[in-house]
Parts: C-alpha cells; structure tokens; sequence
C-alpha cells in the first residue's frame, strides 16, 4: 500500500485531502484528543516508537489542505497478525465522518488482502466511548479488558477482526 493507493480509498483525488508517509513530528501540528497528547507529552519515545512502528509497517498521515487530520497504520506482528493504530485531530470527524468510516473499513479490507491476515487487532482506551462504538460499528469484536494497561493504569479494550476461513 502506498499514498496514492490510500488517496484513492480516502477518495482524494481533486480533493483537499492528501496522504503522506507518517512521521512523528506530524502530531504536534494536530488538535489532539487528551489522551493522545498526554502519551505524546509524557512518554519521551512516543514520537519514535510510532516512527518505528511505521517503518517496519506501514504509517501514513491523511493532510486536509496540508494540515495533518489523521495518522494511522498497521504493524505486523508475525505472519497473518497485525496490530492497527490510530491517532485522529479531535475535529477531523465533525468535516470527514463519512468518509473517514467508509476509507477506514475499505484501507483495514486492503491491507488484510494485501498482509494475508487472518488477525487485525486494536486497543482502545476503555473510556473511549465514541472509539468504541465506530471499531465496533466497523466490525472489530471485542476481546477483552486489558486492566491498567496503558502507562497511566488506564484500561484498554483489544477488538480484533478475524478473516472468516473458506
């Protein structure tokens, strides 16, 4: 998967919106959500474990008209399994939320094909609610609590996406 690919599944094409690789440095020119800005504040290799993550995976950064709304991607864990982050600007949803659902369910569809994953998993703050309800509505089933994972003693919640076999 590559920008292009991602500015078509984004639906980018003649649009305000643009996909480039991810790099840490992106974050700090987004409105984040509080969560998100205290990992980016209080942990001191945040910034570079994502750009690791990206790296060995794939990263990228949706831009609307230049400025950084939306940075996600997926690690491989080991064959057919992976991890997917995500990291949203707090408005990006108010303009994009229909179009952000439906690229997110066609990139997570791609990336599957293109990785031969039959496990795609994530984590979500527990507190979350509104995370919870969109993974949820995107058909991630929930696992279970991962109590106090996050370096704060905050819950987690693992969903996963399991390939149906044939």
């Amino acid at each position: 998967m590559n920008e292009k690919q991602l500015e078509y599944i984004f639906g980018a094409d003649g649009t305000d919106l643009s996909a480039v690789p991810f790099r840490s440095y992106l974050l700090n020119l987004m409105d984040l959500h509080e969560h998100d800005a205290k990992h980016l504040k209080e942990l001191p290799d945040y910034g570079k474990t994502l750009d690791n993550a990206a790296e060995y995976g794939y990263g990228f950064t949706i831009l609307d008209k230049g400025k950084p709304v939306l940075c996600f991607g997926v690690v491989p864990q080991w064959y057919g399994v992976a991890e997917l982050w995500m990291i949203p600007d707090k408005n990006m949803l108010s303009k994009h939320k229909i179009k952000f659902h439906k690229s997110a369910k066609r990139f997570i569809d791609l990336i599957t094909e293109e990785l031969n994953l039959h496990r795609i998993h994530v984590t979500v703050l527990a507190s979350n609610t509104r995370a919870i309800k969109w993974i949820e509505n995107i058909s991630f089933v929930r696992e279970g609590v991962l109590k106090k994972y996050t370096f704060d003693k905050k819950d987690m919640i693992m969903y996963s996406k399991i390939k149906k076999e044939r």
